[in-house]
């Protein structure tokens, strides 16, 4: 006997993790309103963290509102610097149908090096719920994403700024 109603469910979210996954590529090939349409793939309540961050840094974002004006930062000058003109995003559903584990490939051209780059970006897992993100936990790669955009000295100054605070220097 075959479970027609669970299937047609997991069609369903095979389809809102599709969705979700085309929105992402739209995003980071966006060369402008990436925020924006980031933004959009959340549900009204959903949380954005982003695991790796710097020490006093705020890692939690909740509310579609509040991670748009954190995206609109953070997404900003990436687009002035790199142009990416490939988004490979390679997929790992999870053992919860409402989880997609997302690994990010960008590709493209860096006015920061004048040269081209190839860095694997992030990885996200996602809990994805009525065709929304519900929560996004983000581990981007801030080295290779500096090393794209040729600002690995300022990221370098930054580290060095932070360990002297809390070192006390």
């Amino acid at each position: 006997m075959t479970d027609v109603a669970g299937s047609e469910k997991k069609d369903h979210q095979h389809h809102n993790h599709h969705k979700i996954v085309d929105g992402l590529r739209t995003v980071f090939l966006a060369k402008e309103g990436a925020a924006d349409l980031m933004a959009d793939l959340f549900a009204v309540d959903g949380v954005y963290e982003t695991m790796f961050t710097l020490p006093g840094m705020p890692t939690r974002f909740e509310g579609r509102d509040v991670i748009r004006e954190h995206l609109r930062t953070r997404l900003g000058g990436a687009a002035a610097v790199l142009d990416t003109r490939e988004a490979n995003l390679t997929t790992y559903p999870g053992a919860d149908p409402e989880i997609l584990v997302v690994s990010v490939e960008l590709v493209g051209f860096s006015h920061g090096t004048n040269s081209d780059f190839r860095i694997n970006s992030s990885l996200g897992v996602l809990r994805i719920r009525g065709g929304e993100i519900v929560t996004y936990n983000d581990y981007p790669n801030a080295v290779g994403g500096s090393a794209a955009a040729g600002s690995l000295d300022k990221l370098g100054a930054l580290l060095i700024s932070v360990a002297g605070q809390q070192s006390g220097s």
